[in-house]
């Protein structure tokens, strides 16, 4: 684990809060890796099972530009239980320190 400078805090908010998740090329590379070779097709099929409507194309994007715009927590909700991971790993936050709204830090 990192020193304290190096840690990103986050504070935890409900989904419904969120607007729009900002998709960095780090992000980009993990979605590459946790779909391997399900073409891209497929992919939005299952995410239509999971109620998340999204073209080939617009998953194409969030693979290869550096920064995607408009994905939102119910897209990236979809993606986790599609590949069975958690936003974390999804969202590349191991090294985050989560803060809760509310609650005073000891």
């Amino acid at each position: 684990m990192g020193s304290r400078e190096e840690i990103e805090e986050v504070v935890m908010i409900p989904l419904s809060e969120v607007g729009s998740i900002r998709w960095t090329e780090q992000r980009s590379q993990k979605l590459r890796s946790l779909r391997g070779n399900m073409p891209l097709v497929s992919l939005s099929k299952k995410l239509k099972e999971h109620g998340v409507d999204i073209s080939r194309q617009y998953l194409n994007k969030m693979e290869t530009e550096l920064e995607v715009k408009g994905a939102t927590p119910e897209m990236i909700v979809g993606l986790c239980k599609v590949f069975g991971c958690s936003l974390a790993e999804l969202l590349c936050l191991k090294s985050t320190k989560i803060v809760q709204l509310g609650v005073d830090e000891m």
